[in-house]
């Protein structure tokens, strides 16, 4: 055979449409990334439109304001529901008033103590008893009927028993806490699957591990959950106590203004004091938000947060 042929053969056999070169085979044989496909902007009223969301809230707030400020003396009388800019002015002259931030010291100590303790002993004794079931059906009855008592009935024996000093409001404001971080202890710990137990066990963990690494992060949603909604009511039980008896305090603020009809005085407390409950409201998120950041987020939580 003649070189010639031997060269149309061998051309024969290579395809016009794959490429000779050594690099360009390579680079065609790497497969193309994928685009990542846009995400959809969330409609105006979608729950997931956090700018819709704190605009619709803005709108809400403003909404109701201008009607209650336009609606008085029109619609109601301002003698009793004031308006929204003097309660804005005498929200401004309690906070250049010393006094204020005396008063404001002793009900932020009482609140704090009488929290501190109530879900301190709430937590440790739902624990305890989630642990010890014996225990806990002995004493179930009990504790249900320690907690159907209207503590507000049981505010002048407080007074009575503890005094007129701090130790009647914190201890007040330490019930009403105490019942909420119990319950939801002892709920969140007896929820714990026994299957995530039982596998702890069997990689030789010992209780008190089985206990801190499997039981206490599984219930400590329930925990935090309690103690983010227990908080208010520590405050209530200190104001409660302060309106009884008390000489210094928001409640004693609060119930000064009012005993003397001074709705604007009372609103602007009572506006105060729920800027101070969003504060720390704020704040628990942000330590459940740190605390639980290894929980995968659920598809509601984005609105609940939001």
């Amino acid at each position: 055979m003649t070189p010639s042929g031997m060269n149309w053969r061998r051309n024969s056999m290579t395809s016009v449409d794959s490429p000779t070169d050594p690099a360009l085979t390579v680079a065609s044989a790497e497969p193309t990334p994928a685009r990542r496909p846009r995400r959809a902007a969330a409609a105006w009223f979608s729950p997931e439109n956090a700018t819709a969301v704190q605009v619709s809230r803005i709108g809400f707030v403003l909404f109701f304001l201008g009607f209650w400020e336009l609606g008085a003396d029109r619609l109601f009388d301002s003698f009793f529901f004031s308006t929204p800019l003097r309660i804005l002015a005498q929200v401004a002259r309690e906070l250049v008033d010393p006094g204020f931030y005396r008063d404001l010291g002793v009900t932020a100590l009482e609140m704090g103590v009488g929290f501190a303790i109530g879900a301190g002993s709430g937590i440790a004794l739902g624990v305890l008893l989630a642990r010890w079931a014996f225990v806990a059906k002995v004493l179930d009855p009990v504790l249900l009927a320690l907690y159907s008592i209207p503590r507000i009935a049981l505010a002048p024996m407080l007074i009575v028993w503890f005094g007129i000093g701090y130790a009647s409001k914190i201890f007040l404001g330490a019930t009403l806490v105490f019942f909420i971080t119990f319950f939801n202890t002892l709920s969140g710990i007896r929820s714990v699957e026994k299957s995530l137990c039982d596998i702890a066990r069997v990689m030789k963990a010992t209780e008190w591990q089985v206990f801190r690494k499997v039981m206490l992060p599984s219930a400590s949603s329930w925990i935090l959950t309690s103690v983010k909604i227990s908080l208010p009511f520590a405050l209530v039980g200190v104001i409660l106590g302060e309106f009884l008896v008390s000489s210094q305090g928001l409640g004693y603020r609060l119930n000064a203004y009012s005993t003397s009809y001074n709705i604007t005085g009372a609103l602007a407390i009572v506006f105060l004091m729920m800027a101070i409950m969003l504060v720390l409201t704020a704040a628990t998120n942000a330590i459940e938000a740190r605390v639980l950041r290894w929980r995968p987020k659920s598809a509601a939580e984005p609105v609940a947060q939001s």
